[in-house]
């Protein structure tokens, strides 16, 4: 017999054979269960109210238009022409200040003048209110076009501007 042989009595392969035979066994007959369990949980049917829900909930938030749609009153086509033609009502400052600029101006986000703020907004306000438009459409420093927020008009950028400076002249 040589070092590498086991003694003719040893069982230990074999056994070892059968313990993970059974291991193995024991494991599929209780994925089986789970697998049994979890299907007899399931109900039969859905309800109908139940999955509407469920589907207005994960609805898409928009929709993707290729090529020329049905053009809107006033000549505009879809996209973002169509957005600006639905805006064309009155701007609420206020409402595209939360909207879109609060993020950055209520805390001061990368040099942003904070909302309310005189001291940041006093130079900014002394080089006039047309050249305030002029960076809020075209960016400034770390501030991109229309604060990043490129689905908004020109006009609903410019009274989210005048409601924040108007905000510091009170």
């Amino acid at each position: 017999m040589n070092a590498h042989s086991a003694p003719a009595g040893d069982n230990s392969a074999s056994a070892f054979t059968v313990v993970m035979l059974s291991l193995v066994a024991l494991t599929f007959l209780i994925a089986g269960i789970a697998v049994f369990a979890v299907g007899a949980l399931r109900p039969a049917k859905v309800d109908p109210s139940v999955a509407a829900l469920a589907n207005e909930r994960i609805k898409p938030v928009g929709e993707v238009q290729i090529g020329n749609t049905a053009t809107p009153p006033g000549g505009a086509t879809g996209g973002m022409a169509a957005t600006a033609a639905a805006d064309a009502g009155p701007v609420d400052g206020a409402a595209v200040y939360q909207q879109a600029c609060f993020s950055c101006h209520a805390s001061g986000v990368a040099g942003a003048p904070k909302f309310g703020n005189a001291t940041d907004w006093g130079p900014r306000i002394a080089q006039g209110i047309d050249v305030l438009h002029q960076h809020s459409l075209q960016g400034i420093r770390a501030m991109p076009p229309k604060g990043g927020f490129m689905n908004l008009s020109d006009a609903q950028v410019q009274a989210a501007v005048d409601y924040m400076v108007a905000q510091v002249k009170k």
